[in-house]
């Protein structure tokens, strides 16, 4: 093949729509290809390919499922490619999907691949895994929504003494409900409807987790940590997996987001907040395990830690650090298939014991074969 006809492609992907920017080595214009995401305008794009071309796409969930699609069906060569550290991308005051297709193929075509903010695909496991994870945050996210409004029904009529953790069961709800009468009773015996049926759901992910999880070495190596229970084993093997990817635990916080910005100008040097990129639910799940670890009753690293850091910099600051330090940890851990240092035996066992029964549990549910 000469090199002349080498062509460099990027795609960028809406729900429902794609637009394709095609580059070819030399100088010509190339050409545009646009179309629907269903299978019809999928079948056209992939006839437009050739198994020479390089592809890139943005990293995404459809994009990584796109990804494979290609590979599959036209063989070609292609990239997923993290946007939010192209500053071309994601700092353009211009944005449109044309405007980002040409930009992926442009930087394609003059950039060698190494320097490139390459994505590894998740496999389709990790895919599942993750989809349980934002599942399930998804969820917990909407409970604390209606929690919250049913709170504020309460204090709405003058019952200032109901607090939020009187709602933590069903029980202990319905006999708060007792307290209102007419119409703020009904807006409430709503809202527990709501509440219940999204804790339903709650239990039936978590059990699904622990089918998942039951028998993973990787996850029981985590266990041994304090403040790690299925949740956050779950989501760390999603998106970080075996950490072979990662050569130092600072990438992996770089990649989920905890690692602060830094602005530099002259001889001037300030760090910021924490960049917030990669994965949300991960950063929420591990910032509650932190929580977890250090209001343990039993004395350990991160509640050391953690409480020699609240006097100089305030809780929040000093819980964001120990989520930071627990999340390299984990990567340690993971990588070098090692346990916890000192870890409480009899509390590694009770974690194992209930991940064995919320999975017979979900067997009989029929939430596994």
């Amino acid at each position: 093949m000469k090199e002349e006809e080498q062509r460099f492609i990027g795609i960028d992907l809406a729900k429902r729509s794609f637009v394709a920017k095609v580059l070819l080595s030399g100088t010509g214009k190339g050409k545009i290809l646009t179309g629907k995401t269903g299978y019809r305008g999928l079948r056209s794009l992939y006839k437009n390919l050739r198994p020479e071309d390089r592809v890139a796409l943005e990293a995404c969930s459809l994009g990584f499922w796109l990804a494979r699609r290609l590979i599959e069906e036209v063989g070609c060569e292609v990239l997923v490619l993290n946007a939010g550290d192209l500053a071309i991308i994601y700092r353009s005051t211009k944005k449109t999907d044309l405007n980002d297709a040409e930009k992926l193929a442009w930087i394609l075509k003059r950039l060698p691949i190494e320097e490139l903010p390459v994505v590894a695909m998740p496999s389709e496991e990790e895919e599942d895994r993750r989809a349980l994870v934002s599942e399930l945050h998804s969820k917990k996210k909407m409970r604390t929504i209606l929690v919250n409004r049913l709170h504020s029904v309460f204090t709405r009529v003058g019952h200032t003494e109901i607090l939020k953790k009187d709602f933590a069961t069903s029980g202990a709800r319905e006999n708060s409900v007792l307290k209102l009468s007419d119409r703020p009773k009904l807006e409430a015996m709503r809202l527990l409807s709501e509440i219940d049926f999204f804790e339903e759901h709650i239990r039936q992910i978590e059990a699904e987790m622990a089918v998942t999880l039951e028998g993973d070495s990787k996850a029981e190596v985590l266990f041994s940590m304090p403040g790690i229970g299925p949740q956050t084993a779950l989501a760390f093997l999603a998106h970080i997996g075996d950490g072979s990817r990662f050569s130092k635990g600072r990438q992996v916080s770089n990649y989920v987001g905890m690692t602060p910005r830094i602005y530099s100008s002259g001889e001037t040097e300030r760090i910021g907040h924490i960049s917030k990129h990669g994965c949300r639910a991960l950063r929420s799940i591990i910032v509650q395990s932190a929580w977890s670890a250090v209001h343990t009753k039993k004395s350990n690293v991160f509640k050391r830690k953690y409480e020699e850091l609240v006097p100089r910099i305030g809780k929040k600051k000093a819980i964001v650090a120990i989520a930071r330090r627990m999340l390299e940890t984990m990567w340690i851990l993971v990588s070098r298939n090692e346990y916890f240092k000192g870890y409480d035996e009899l509390g590694y066992r009770l974690k194992l014991q209930r991940l064995s029964c919320e999975a017979r549990k979900a067997k009989k549910m029929g939430l596994a074969a």
